[in-house]
């Protein structure tokens, strides 16, 4: 609370945060309106369709989804998009040494992701006129219709992943982190109405069971997921200073307090993103259909059969953005060239054996949080008394995670805001005095 009454009182930051609620309020009047071209009846019986491949999507567009809205796939493409480019500059040596070549590389590679974002929105939006064909309007031509649908569904996402651009360059920070987190919160009221008809299904008796094991089962996730987030181990690193005259020269010791969760909630945005696409395209293309094998696709994610999936591709994604917060080497370099150690420990090789090791024992503690919360829902899920809670597990993480990652960036921001004072304190001194 003290860091956001700090933050509403700083007049920079409060402009930011008004800016980032103004984006949020603007995507959620978008989702009132209805996609031109179509038969809202038909469409939403379609979409219905969809499975637990439109529950996912539904969160993540803020319930425009479930009402056929001009912004339906939400920032669903420009998800996609963001990870093929990743993918792609990890993977092309030209773009990987592109991207460290500092400010210059990172706005080129941004500029990439922008048309790979518009090139998803389109594929995307034919894929959902694919689906959408037999919920055409008949008040209108049949192709105007359904051209007017693809253009109008590609625009909506296009400015869905503008939207989170805006919130990155002038609002409080990760705008991806702050519209998967509104989406979530906006569909807790849904989830509550629904806990409350599964009671009343269930009878007086069973029904407070439920309950009350729900309740106390979701405030200890909450608990245990905001521990987490919080945990941190504090490497004290000791810098030598050399002494010339009555003068020491060397920095001061520095303590670099590492994240239990170093990656955040990034792993699982792009793991649910990645495991969704096939089933994602399925959907898309065939929502009505009978068979066997294309229901069980478009329902795999709320499936125990997703489990394993989920977990192999979590593990790759906790280490790959551990990685690039946390590169052990390259922190052991940085060390050792500029004349510091960490106590007890030689500087170079031995410094790098226990920055791995403190590497690998962070991540293996943030992969079995990760998966727990997340998979213990999935299972229960399995139980008809608990259908409905497969992604909620999902849902905590994000959320504790957002509010954790939103109130750093806040912190980093009132302090930017203080280094801008002092400077420019400084400079009006230095004004007064040559004056």
């Amino acid at each position: 609370m003290s860091t956001l009454r700090e933050s509403v009182n700083n007049p920079e930051i409060r402009k930011k945060i008004f800016f980032s609620c103004l984006i949020v309020t603007v995507l959620c009047v978008l989702t009132l309106i209805p996609i031109p071209g179509l038969d809202r009846t038909a469409a939403m019986e379609t979409a219905a369709g969809w499975g637990s491949v439109g529950m996912i999507i539904d969160i993540l567009s803020f319930k425009a989804f479930e009402n056929i809205s001009i912004v339906s796939l939400g920032i669903y493409p420009f998800l996609v998009a963001s990870i093929v480019m990743q993918i792609v500059t990890i993977a092309v040596p030209k773009l990987r040494n592109l991207a460290q070549t500092g400010d210059e590389g990172t706005k080129i590679i941004t500029k990439y992701t922008k048309i790979a974002s518009l090139i998803a929105s389109g594929v995307f939006a034919v894929l959902y006129c694919v689906g959408m064909r037999d919920a055409v309007t008949t008040k209108i031509n049949y192709w105007v219709g359904i051209v007017l649908c693809g253009i109008t569904v590609a625009v909506g996402s296009a400015f869905c992943g503008w939207c989170v651009e805006l919130l990155n360059n002038k609002g409080i920070g990760d705008g991806l982190t702050i519209i998967v987190v509104a989406g979530i919160l906006r569909n807790i009221p849904h989830e509550i109405v629904k806990c409350f008809d599964a009671a009343g299904v269930l009878g007086v008796i069973p029904g407070l069971t439920y309950a009350v094991f729900g309740t106390i089962f979701v405030t200890g996730m909450l608990i245990l997921t905001l521990l987490l987030n919080m945990g941190e181990k504090k490497l004290r690193i000791i810098f030598s200073k050399r002494t010339q005259g009555m003068k020491q020269f060397g920095m001061q010791n520095q303590v670099i307090p590492l994240k239990v969760t170093q990656a955040g909630i990034t792993p699982v945005i792009y793991t649910m993103i990645v495991t969704l696409l096939p089933s994602a395209i399925i959907a898309m293309v065939a929502p009505l259909s009978d068979n066997v094998w294309l229901v069980s696709f478009k329902n795999m994610p709320s499936s125990l059969t997703y489990i394993p999936f989920f977990v192999v591709f979590l593990v790759f994604f906790v280490y790959i953005f551990s990685m690039m917060q946390f590169n052990p080497y390259d922190i052991s370099s940085q060390i050792k060239e500029n004349g510091g150690y960490i106590q007890g420990l030689r500087p170079g090789k031995q410094t790098s054996q226990y920055l791995m090791s403190v590497y690998s024992n962070l991540n293996s503690a943030d992969c079995a949080y990760l998966i727990f919360v997340c998979i213990i829902p999935m299972i229960l899920n399995a139980i008809p008394a608990f259908r409905g809670l497969a992604f909620g597990g999902i849902g905590l993480v994000l959320v504790s995670g957002g509010f954790i990652e939103m109130k750093t960036l806040l912190e980093n921001a009132i302090k930017t805001e203080e280094e801008k004072l002092k400077q420019a304190g400084k400079d009006s001194r230095r004004k007064n005095y040559k004056k």
